[in-house]
């Protein structure tokens, strides 16, 4: 099987990342898909180091596969699924708020690392 590389952009960063052939479409969605939650993170709490953002956005990602029919972040929107077009205000607001409360704990876990 041959391999093909796609460039994706996260946080205005450039990463080559290798998949098959005929995989290069889904790879860029996935990495478009990332950067839109990022961005969403960057609005709600600012440029925190890339590290805690992509901390971040994996959790939120992780969340809505983990049990979409259970997903915080769904409960608190009252959303049926993730890809829901017509509420995508509703979407980002949730998602902001998970982004602060995650913040908020990675700040914690910060302190106690720094002043334990």
């Amino acid at each position: 099987m041959s391999q093909s590389v796609v460039t994706i952009r996260l946080n205005g960063h450039p990463y080559k990342i290798g998949c098959g052939a005929g995989e290069e479409a889904h790879v860029a969605k996935l990495g478009s898909d990332v950067e839109a939650v990022m961005q969403s993170l960057i609005t709600s709490v600012g440029q925190i180091g890339e590290a805690r953002l992509l901390a971040m956005v994996a959790l939120i990602l992780a969340d809505r596969v983990s049990a979409p029919s259970t997903s915080k972040l769904q409960n608190d929107s009252g959303l049926a699924s993730p890809d829901t077009t017509e509420h995508d205000d509703e979407a980002a607001e949730v998602l902001e708020d998970a982004a602060l409360r995650i913040a908020k704990l990675a700040s914690k876990l910060a302190s106690r690392v720094t002043n334990p």
